[in-house]
């Protein structure tokens, strides 16, 4: 993996942008190693979210304090308003 030159907010949630194959999973699993990591390419996990968006909490435990990443977010768009709902104090990464 090349090294990247990114700076990150400990206090905002980011977008991950870049093309299949560039090392995109392979960094966010590497820096945010104790991160809530919830695949969209899993087929079951799709269509649940897929279907209702609200079920995201049932993948992220309570009183998380660690990061979520939503890997492959773009096939599930729906889910970004569970994601910004205020009450939400969860941090995510997309």
């Amino acid at each position: 993996m090349y090294s990247r030159l990114l700076k990150i907010s400990s206090e905002k949630s980011f977008f991950l942008f870049g093309p299949r194959g560039t090392g995109k999973t392979t960094w966010v699993k590497k820096t945010f190693n104790d991160a809530v990591y919830i695949d969209l390419l899993e087929a079951e996990i799709y269509y649940e979210l897929l279907a209702n968006p609200q079920r995201l909490d049932k993948y992220i435990p309570r009183n998380n304090k660690n990061w979520v990443i939503l890997d492959e977010v773009q096939r599930v768009p729906d889910i970004l308003n569970e994601v910004h709902r205020p009450q939400r104090h969860n941090k995510f990464h997309s």
